[in-house]
């Protein structure tokens, strides 16, 4: 892939940028700020994104040259882009990887929740265990404590369902893989589930994985007290996923019981921080009073309950 930043690296291009390393395109860029700009290797790509920030620069000739090629060519006007937030910056980026790669679709799909889908097995894709992570006030603390203990070559895949402002997501994604070996992301559309790794779930989306391993996305309409919404998104993941189990940490409310006495169901275990560890325990003692769970400890005996009883 080739990116040519025409003008100032605006916000969009840094985003484009991000998103085409996501999904592991290996990406060669340019800057353009006057004519005599050279454009070393152009020839070697297979599609290039223009991305046009503010300039003065006529940039027509350009293009032109640049149409003249046998090179895919998609047009970002920056200043349209920039200030995308939500779903339409969601549909944006989309429709640019749609642009570049046909498989990657340009909206989310309505996802079918049909009776007889089967669950996916998971193990195909080189993972052993499935853990829901459910938190709110208090868990991104708890969570990094609880990530800090493993080495980065467990073949585990979590999805940390934290309640969370969309705006912090990002933040918190950094300040996780900050101290972990486990691989914290934010997932993106067409992105394919790894082993070692830990998912957070979006704010305003649901998702599932299908049978190629690789992450789907519907709009989220439902109106929740907390977002995301713990029973509702674990309920999914576990119709979704062969044999999920839940990792319940600090916080405050009820959400996240309904999922775990589902995860108990289908005789998965369910494990919890222990009261004296968390900031708030409201959602700790809703699961307990509800179930029998299989094991209580701190963040870091968590982990090491998961590790040892996978060995």
């Amino acid at each position: 892939m080739g990116l040519i930043h025409i003008g100032d690296k605006e916000k969009s291009g840094y985003q484009i940028l991000e998103k085409l390393i996501q999904h592991e395109f290996k990406v060669t860029e340019w800057s353009v700020l006057n004519e005599h700009s050279d454009l070393i290797g152009i020839d070697e790509v297979d599609s290039i994104v223009v991305n046009i920030g503010s300039t003065s620069y006529d940039f027509d000739d350009l293009l032109n040259s640049l149409f003249e090629k046998d090179i895919k060519i998609i047009i970002n006007e920056a200043e349209l882009t920039n200030e995308l937030t939500g779903v339409k910056r969601q549909s944006w980026e989309r429709h640019l990887l749609n642009k570049i790669d046909s498989t990657f679709s340009i909206i989310p799909t309505n996802i079918k929740e049909e009776k007889d889908d089967l669950p996916i097995d998971v193990s195909k894709f080189g993972i052993e265990q499935v853990w829901i992570l459910a938190a709110s006030i208090g868990g991104p603390e708890a969570i990094q404590e609880f990530l800090s203990v493993f080495k980065g070559d467990e073949k585990y895949l979590f999805f940390l369902i934290q309640h969370i402002d969309k705006e912090f997501v990002n933040k918190m994604a950094s300040q996780l893989n900050n101290r972990s070996n486990i691989n914290v992301v934010v997932p993106i559309s067409g992105m394919r589930i790894k082993p070692s790794s830990c998912i957070i779930y979006p704010t305003d989306e649901y998702l599932k994985i299908d049978e190629n391993g690789v992450l789907n996305f519907t709009i989220m309409n439902d109106d929740f007290t907390y977002s995301p919404c713990i029973d509702e998104c674990g309920k999914r993941l576990i119709n979704n996923i062969e044999n999920v189990k839940m990792a319940v940490f600090s916080g405050m409310s009820t959400d996240g019981v309904e999922a775990a006495i589902q995860v108990k169901k289908k005789s998965n275990k369910v494990i919890t921080q222990n009261e004296n560890s968390c900031v708030l325990s409201t959602i700790i003692s809703g699961v307990k009073d509800n179930l029998t769970i299989d094991f209580d400890g701190t963040p870091t005996e968590m982990a090491h309950y998961i590790i040892r009883n996978s060995e």
